[in-house]
């Protein structure tokens, strides 16, 4: 019996093993299995989501690899592309390894894999984007995607060193078709759609945010592509119902599509110098442009209406502070009291209190009103000029002096009478005084 494995775990442990081998030999080797996966890197360990579980692929069973390439979705390491012939079911499958171990396996390649393009790397010209959109095994509503980066240099590199290029043809294209053919040949298709030699129309990215995400937005014969930032959001032509263009100004505007679900998807600040790129392919896919619903042309005739009214009164106050206008038709509140003494002659009640008071009180504050008023214009007739008042006044108050005196000498005699007979009074009674 092999113990080799045997002698690296607890003796407790290995005793319980080798009594369970004793019963069944072939029990033996399960458990070198299982003492060699929890040997291997945790990462490893993980379950593939792929559609099946490949303990290793065979090297007889590669049918092409792409070493070292980055991988970015489902998860984000450096692995091997390996085309392959599955062991178990014979059928080509699809996987991302490393030492040929899969991390993610994708079989049924006919059926499961629903998209796959080349898409150019905006910010570097010497990369270039693998995309692939599928459906797992058991799942035909879920959408799952493959997202890889290729160096051109470096696969250029790597198929010349395995003669699968000449040294005369060593350009990245060359390396496209080859993908693309051994595609074909395990039932898939990758299109290419940026490539001179393509034949559809012209293909096109601009960039753009989604909320405050920023990423590309890519305009492709058959599909539009947000990413790549997750969520990645792809749309078929034949899902898009219409099209919005707002928040137009000089330098951008947004976009938004309508799915036929009803579901809506903004993408904002996209330079103004893409507007004609996107519009010929909105024309050409045949897409509604709902820029100018009624809905949507109602909403700016009310924003239009509004800022038409608010320009008008702004320009009313402005001609009256001017003088072009009347000042008094401007309603604001006046601090005039003869405002205030017009409107409590109008008003039944002018401090606010209940009019109890009975019509006699009326009748005599309307004859104090009268005689005060009276008393005000003849005081207006028999005003003089202010030059003409001034020695009247004077003369006035010296005559009011003089009076004031005498009538302070007289008031003082008439007291000096009154004690001096007072005394005598006193002097009469025969009271005799201490």
């Amino acid at each position: 019996m092999a113990t080799n494995f045997l002698d690296n775990i607890p003796q407790d442990l290995s005793k319980r093993i080798k009594t369970v081998c004793e019963r069944d030999g072939s029990a033996l080797k399960i458990f070198e299995d299982l003492y060699n996966y929890a040997r291997q890197d945790p990462e490893l360990r993980k379950k593939p989501k792929g559609e099946e579980f490949l303990s290793e692929v065979p090297q007889d069973a590669v049918i092409f690899q792409l070493k070292d390439v980055s991988v970015l979705t489902p998860f984000r390491k450096k692995l091997n592309l390996v085309i392959s012939v599955s062991p178990v079911t014979g059928k080509p499958a699809l996987s991302l390894s490393k030492d040929m171990i899969p991390q993610l396996s994708i079989t049924q390649l006919n059926t499961s894999v629903k998209f796959a393009t080349f898409l150019p790397f905006p910010e570097k010209k010497n990369m270039a984007y693998l995309f692939i959109r599928y459906v797992p095994e058991g799942d035909p509503a879920a959408n799952e995607y493959v997202l890889v980066t290729l160096n051109k240099d470096a696969t250029v590199k790597q198929f010349q060193a395995a003669g699968l290029l000449n040294s005369e043809s060593a350009e990245f294209s060359s390396c496209v078709e080859y993908i693309r053919k051994q595609a074909i040949l395990v039932g898939f298709r990758i299109s290419d759609p940026f490539s001179a030699t393509s034949g559809a129309a012209p293909s096109f990215h601009v960039e753009a945010h989604r909320g405050t995400k920023e990423g590309t937005l890519y305009f492709l014969p058959d599909h539009v592509l947000f990413g790549f930032k997750k969520p990645i959001l792809l749309f078929s032509s034949q899902e898009i119902e219409s099209i919005t263009y707002s928040s137009i100004t000089r330098l951008t505007f947004n976009v938004t599509l309508i799915t036929k679900s009803g579901d809506k998807f903004e993408f904002s600040m996209i330079d103004q110098n893409e507007y004609t790129l996107i519009d010929d392919y909105v024309k050409r896919k045949q897409v509604i442009d709902n820029s100018m619903s009624e809905e949507n042309k109602a909403k700016s005739a009310h924003k239009d209406q509004n800022a038409a009214e608010h320009a008008s009164l702004l320009e009313e106050a402005a001609q009256q502070l001017k003088g072009e206008g009347n000042v008094g038709d401007i309603p604001l509140e006046s601090d005039d009291e003869e405002a205030d003494v017009d409107f409590e002659g109008d008003s039944n009640l002018s401090d606010g209190s209940d009019s109890g008071s009975g019509s006699d009180q009326e009748d005599q504050e309307d004859e104090e009103e009268n005689s005060g008023s009276a008393a005000e214009e003849k005081t207006e007739e028999t005003a003089v000029p202010e030059n003409e008042n001034r020695p009247q006044t004077h003369d006035i108050a010296l005559a009011t002096g003089e009076e004031e005196e005498e009538e302070e000498e007289i008031a003082e005699n008439e007291q000096g009478e009154e004690e001096e007979e007072q005394y005598e009074d006193e002097e009469d009674s025969g009271v005799e005084y201490d």
